[in-house]
């Protein structure tokens, strides 16, 4: 009896034992899991009307969506081209000072001419965890029928910082993802001119 009493008392013991590792080994892996550690990411919308240019052409049909995370002025030079308007003084890209501290995500697509350019894109979250970036947004597609097809992007500005994937998600789907570890800024991929200085990149 007095065995048998000793191996079941030992048997409770490491019950006890592993039980107390499992729930220790379970917390230790939910401190690692990134999900808990992810963080907001602070931003600012960019109007279509902030610069006087337009988004180059790209095929729409190979990429139905364009998505980027812009660190230079070469960059943004690849993405758009100015556009001349009489009495109109707005400038035609931001100041190559932004991107000593900022950097700009964009998504675009080729669509039906919707009423309100602005409202086809609406930002839902930002966030950040272990160098990988997280971009929320849902895409109103615009009612067919409209006389004519228009280029149109969601801009959104957002501070500097070295990750090493952007994740695009639209409405919900994952849709598009950069490996900046790799070089990549660009879907389509592009590239900047050579002569074009990459003015406040502080890599």
């Amino acid at each position: 009896m007095t065995i048998g009493r000793s191996f079941n008392f030992v048997k409770l013991v490491m019950v006890v034992m592993v039980t107390a590792l499992s729930c220790t080994m379970a917390r230790a892996a939910d401190n690692l899991d990134p999900k808990l550690k992810r963080q907001n990411v602070t931003y600012k919308r960019m109007s279509l009307n902030d610069y006087q240019n337009f988004l180059r052409n790209w095929d729409e049909k190979k990429h139905a969506l364009l998505y980027a995370l812009i660190q230079t002025p070469a960059q943004y030079d690849a993405l758009f081209a100015p556009a001349t308007l009489m009495g109109n003084r707005r400038p035609f890209a931001p100041e190559a000072a932004v991107y000593t501290k900022e950097q700009i995500l964009l998504v675009a697509r080729v669509m039906a001419a919707p009423q309100d350019m602005e409202k086809s894109f609406a930002i839902e979250r930002l966030s950040e965890s272990n160098q990988q970036l997280e971009f929320h947004y849902r895409f109103n597609e615009p009612k067919p029928g409209a006389s004519h097809f228009v280029k149109n992007y969601l801009g959104v500005r957002i501070p500097r910082h070295d990750y090493k994937k952007v994740i695009f998600f639209e409405n919900g789907k994952k849709v598009g993802v950069l490996s900046l570890a790799h070089g990549q800024w660009s879907v389509p991929e592009l590239t900047p001119k050579p002569n074009q200085a990459d003015a406040g990149d502080d890599k």
